[in-house]
């Protein structure tokens, strides 16, 4: 590819070279490119500067049907749906505790001590929602970002990536409940972006130029524990799944043995 930048000289990168692909705005490009990124593997995700929600390209193609069968049963039926809801609902408990403990190692020791909720988190949150209205924006961008960094971790894991437990019946169903699982980082990294209160403001706005730098280069250097987290995710629901059909052998056996 031969990546162009107004005041620099022409760079030529390969594509192999390309982990992500991100496209904000109008940006000129040949569907050759974009159906050379899908082949790859490499989803390209597409932002524009309103509030609609982000597209993805992907490639279209069957995948892992033996799986998907087991991953749809599982996940719509209990009590296997009820354990994998409890579970996704533990390791997001999990991931706000390392966030705040981030911010305030006493109030993460209070939440661990005294119990906690899912409505505290939100207690937090209200503030920074109520007086930055671009607080939403940016936690949206990174969402996003997020999606497009999960999706081919579960496609090559042969994963339905639409079949998901908290987010049935909607597009990148099981995507977004991983998105769900790690948001409190997210939520972290847009704290950090606004602690300049010059950032902060009213709407429309969308990051360009700098911010828009800083804001990629924040989420790049987070990329590593974003993989081994979603790497854990997917190791933990398959032995969830393992152990679901344990379960199900189980219970078998025994109407048998009572006949």
């Amino acid at each position: 590819m031969i990546v162009k930048e107004q005041g620099k000289a022409e760079r030529r990168v390969p594509a192999r070279l390309i982990g992500r692909v991100v496209i904000v705005g109008n940006v000129p490009m040949e569907s050759g490119v974009v159906t050379l990124f899908a082949c790859q593997g490499t989803p390209v995700l597409f932002l524009d500067t309103k509030e609609s929600r982000p597209a993805i390209t992907m490639l279209c193609e069957e995948r892992g049907p033996q799986r998907w069968t087991r991953q749809h049963l599982l996940f719509r039926r209990p009590p296997s749906a009820d354990r994998l809801r409890m579970w996704l609902q533990s390791r997001r408990r999990a991931s706000i505790i390392r966030v705040v403990r981030r911010l305030s190692p006493r109030l993460g020791r209070d939440f661990q001590r005294g119990g906690f909720r899912e409505e505290h988190y939100q207690e937090l949150l209200r503030p920074l929602r109520r007086n930055n209205p671009r607080w939403q924006v940016l936690v949206g961008m990174l969402r996003a970002m997020t999606l497009e960094f999960i999706v081919p971790f579960l496609e090559r894991a042969k994963f339905d990536p639409h079949c998901g437990v908290l987010h049935r019946g909607e597009d990148f169903g099981l995507a977004l409940d991983f998105c769900w699982v790690l948001e409190p980082e997210l939520h972290y990294q847009a704290l950090r972006f606004f602690k300049d209160p010059s950032r902060r403001g009213g709407l429309p706005w969308r990051p360009h130029g700098e911010e828009m730098r800083e804001v990629v280069q924040r989420f790049e250097n987070r990329k590593p524990y974003l993989r081994s987290e979603v790497q854990a995710l997917i190791d933990e629901i398959l032995d969830l799944m393992r152990q679901a059909d344990g379960d199900d052998l189980s219970r078998l056996l025994r109407h048998r043995r009572q006949r």
